[in-house]
C-alpha cells in the first residue's frame, strides 16, 4: 500500500513539474512588476510573486530543477558506492579495510556542514551543488553493497561460477549484481529524499543555484521577507517539497520490505 501511494504521489509531482509550465504559458523567469503579488485568481491560480511571476508555473519549474539535481547526485553516488562496495565485498583484504575506513571517516564528518563549507567557497551553480554533496553521499550505498555482496559471495551459485574460472568482473556483473540490486535500489531511494532536502537547504541558505534559476529551497528563501504579507510564496514550494519527500519515503519503505525478503531468500 505504501509503495503504491508513494508511486502515485511521485507521479503526480513529476507530471505537475513537467506539464504545468506548458499548460499555463507563463514565463517562470520573466518579471512583470505590474502584476506583482496578485492574489490567487482565474488568471493566476496561486497568484504571483513579488516580481509578478506566476507562482504555480515557477513552483513547477523549480520542482524540475530540484528533482533533476537530486537525481543526478544520487545517480553518481549510487554508482560510486555500488562499485566500491561490491568490489570490496568480493575481493576483501586491503580493499575491504580501506572501504570501511573511508566510510568511518565519512560518517564521522558533518555531511551538510561540510557541503555548506565547500559550496560557500565555490561559485553557485549545478556543478557546485554536485561537488558539495557527492563526496560523502556514496557511503550508505557503499556499505549496503558491501554487506550484500559479502552475503551473496558465499552462496553455492557464486562459488560454482568462480570455480569454473569466471573472472571477477563477470562474477560482479552477472552473478552478484542482480542479487544486490534490491538493497542498493532501496538505499538509493532513501538517499534521494535526503539529497533533495540537502539540495534545497543549500539554495535556502543562498549558496545553491544562482538567480534566475531556482529550486524549492530558493523559492522559500526569496519568500522569507514576505512571510506576513504573502505567506503562500513560502507555503506552496514547501508543500511541494513535503509531498515529494513523503512520496519518496513511502517508496523507500516498500522497497525496504521487498529487498529485505529478497536478500534473505538469496
Amino acid at each position: 500500500m505504501k509503495g503504491r501511494a508513494g508511486i502515485a504521489m511521485m507521479a503526480l509531482v513529476v507530471l505537475f513539474c513537467l506539464l504545468t509550465p506548458m499548460l499555463t504559458g507563463y514565463d517562470p523567469y520573466r518579471p512583470d512588476l505590474e502584476s506583482a503579488l496578485l492574489p490567487p485568481g482565474p488568471g493566476h491560480w496561486l497568484g504571483t510573486d513579488q516580481l509578478g511571476r506566476d507562482l504555480l508555473t515557477r513552483t513547477a519549474m523549480a520542482g524540475r530543477t530540484s528533482l533533476l539535481v537530486a537525481f543526478a547526485i544520487v545517480a553518481v553516488t549510487t554508482a560510486l558506492g555500488t562499485i566500491a562496495g561490491a568490489v570490496a565485498g568480493l575481493v576483501g583484504g586491503i580493499l575491504d579495510r580501506l572501504l570501511r575506513f573511508a566510510a568511518t571517516v565519512a560518517l564521522a564528518l558533518p555531511g551538510l556542514t561540510l557541503a555548506l563549507a565547500l559550496a560557500g567557497v565555490l561559485r553557485p551553480g549545478h556543478l557546485t551543488v554536485l561537488t558539495a554533496l557527492v563526496p560523502l553521499g556514496w557511503v550508505s550505498c557503499g556499505l549496503v553493497a558491501r554487506t550484500a555482496t559479502r552475503q551473496v559471495v558465499s552462496t553455492d551459485h557464486v562459488l560454482a561460477v568462480r570455480s569454473i574460472g569466471a573472472s571477477r568482473f563477470y562474477v560482479l556483473r552477472r552473478t552478484i549484481g542482480p542479487h544486490i540490486a534490491g538493497p542498493v535500489l532501496t538505499v538509493a531511494t532513501a538517499d534521494f529524499a535526503r539529497t533533495l532536502v540537502a539540495v534545497t537547504s543549500l539554495s535556502f541558505l543562498g549558496i545553491g543555484l544562482p538567480p534566475p534559476d531556482t529550486d524549492w529551497g530558493g523559492m522559500v528563501s526569496e519568500a522569507i521577507p514576505l512571510l506576513v504579507a504573502a505567506p503562500r510564496l513560502a507555503i506552496v514550494p514547501a508543500l511541494a517539497l513535503t509531498v515529494t519527500g513523503l512520496g519518496v519515503a513511502f517508496m523507500a519503505d516498500a522497497r525496504r520490505e521487498v529487498s529485505g525478503g529478497d536478500l534473505h531468500r538469496g
